[in-house]
């Protein structure tokens, strides 16, 4: 983005206090994330009110959009306040206006697992072939997106948005933003669940999407996710699937190679090309062949798409092999948990060589599935690990019960409050040579304790 206060202003029928001339290259809805040029959004939050930090904001922002009548006291010279009657509407609306306004072709990616990985793979792949942008780290909402959106350099030809939801309504919301010319589904699996009755109203809001693919888009699809069956029917665009042996793209002579990663043939179309790829699971292979399919369905080909993803390393807290001292190796997914991204860790921890710690943080947000899906996590565990720690309160424990009950001995199964205990736990139990798995929902907090052994090396 790169316009005036003024214009701004005028966009959203609001009223300017202060610079109109100052320039706007960028938004947040985060103080704490602002840089140079940006337009603050004040919105109402969960603890706290954007307003508060208004003046704070604006010894950095270049604006700040704020509800016309708020107590904001005047900008300092430079500066400029834009005031409406809803900061949110009117945001959203200059997020719409730039989506339009620029001559770029945007890449959504949704699904319930795997999509900020397949997000960072698609951008990797893509930048060999064009000036690529790509929404950061998790801001995927209806709050972080826009400002993603909003925050683009004017260079850019590709843009990569990924899209989650939490709530029926969400991504309706996103794709009446963002319009993409390319949508792609990761698979589609329970999550959130505490706000759905069933799977298939998941599957109803993920379905939201498809209504605001542009005209001659084109859709990417799970070709083994049954939920995802009848999503080509359901909107006009060129549906292209990936994943069976009888989709255009998938993967063919797979070799598992353990926490190095694997090894395989990437087919797309006629074409082939072998991949060696590092981040360490046999669903990142999906993942990858995910972004391939969107990479060549926006020009690239099996080549240039195997070449780029040699280099490819799982983004921080999402799978990323870390090594301590002693030859301790630890897999971080530490950022987020769902019961089949769990229950495909542990498939990776089950192959692993050496003794297999998993430390398991409780999923979060599952409603009256939480019961069930620890339970199946706690059978699961006893399957694929040498010693379990689960982390949290009632969730944990029953995580930790069903492991025992499943055959894992009981010396070996342990259930602490949260991550702090975690990591004296740890110390105190690894040894050299061991595999550690630490995974679980962002709110227990296990990213402290994967941080904690790298500082000090070793437990």
């Amino acid at each position: 983005m790169r316009r005036t206060a003024s214009e701004i202003a005028r966009l959203m029928r609001g009223r300017l206090t202060g610079s109109p001339g100052v320039r706007v290259t960028g938004a947040s809805v985060d103080s704490r994330r602002l840089k140079e040029g940006d337009l603050f959004i004040a919105l109402p939050g969960e603890h706290a009110d954007g307003h508060t930090f208004v003046g704070q904001a604006l010894t950095v922002a270049s604006a700040a959009l704020i509800r016309e009548g708020a107590a904001c006291a005047p900008p300092p010279p430079g500066r400029a306040l834009i005031a409406v009657t809803d900061p949110l509407t009117a945001y959203h609306h200059l997020a719409v206006d730039e989506r339009e306004r620029r001559d770029w072709r945007i890449a959504a990616i949704t699904g319930s697992v795997g999509k900020t990985t397949t997000k960072e793979l698609l951008a990797g792949l893509l930048a060999a072939a064009f000036v690529t942008g790509a929404s950061a780290g998790n801001r995927n909402s209806t709050l972080g997106l826009p400002a993603e959106l909003l925050s683009q350099p004017d260079a850019v030809e590709v843009f990569v948005a990924e899209m989650g939801m939490s709530h029926p309504g969400e991504l309706d919301l996103l794709g009446r933003i963002v319009r993409p010319d390319l949508a792609l589904y990761t698979r589609l699996a329970p999550a959130h669940t505490a706000f759905f009755k069933d799977m298939g109203a998941i599957v109803e809001a993920k379905a939201e999407l498809l209504g605001h693919i542009r005209e001659n888009g084109t859709l990417i699809l799970n070709a083994d996710d049954p939920f995802q069956e009848t999503f080509g029917r359901r909107c006009p665009a060129r549906v292209i699937r990936y994943g069976s042996p009888d989709a255009p793209v998938h993967a063919e002579r797979i070799e598992d190679l353990g926490l190095d990663g694997t090894r395989f043939d990437l087919v797309t179309g006629d074409e082939r090309a072998t991949v060696t790829f590092r981040p360490p699971g046999l669903h990142q292979v999906e993942n990858l062949v995910a972004a391939a399919a969107a990479a060549w369905a926006l020009g690239m080909d099996a080549g240039a798409i195997a070449q780029q993803a040699q280099s490819f390393e799982a983004a921080p807290r999402r799978g990323r092999l870390l090594r301590l001292d002693g030859g301790i190796e630890l897999v971080d997914d530490s950022y987020n948990a769902s019961p089949l991204a769990v229950r495909r860790m542990l498939e990776l921890l089950a192959r692993a060589s050496g003794r297999r710690v998993a430390v398991l943080g409780e999923m979060y947000e599952l409603g009256e599935l939480a019961a069930s899906a620890h339970e199946t996590a706690g059978r699961q565990a006893a399957r694929s690990c040498d010693v379990l720690i689960a982390v949290g309160n009632e969730d944990a424990q029953t995580l930790a019960s069903a492991a025992r009950d499943a055959g894992l001995d009981a010396s070996a199964v342990h259930r602490v409050p949260g991550a702090g205990a975690a990591t004296v736990l740890l110390r105190r139990l690894l040894e050299p040579g061991d595999v550690v798995l630490i995974k679980g929902s962002r709110g227990v907090g296990l990213d402290r304790t994967v941080d904690a052994l790298m500082r000090e090396g070793v437990a």
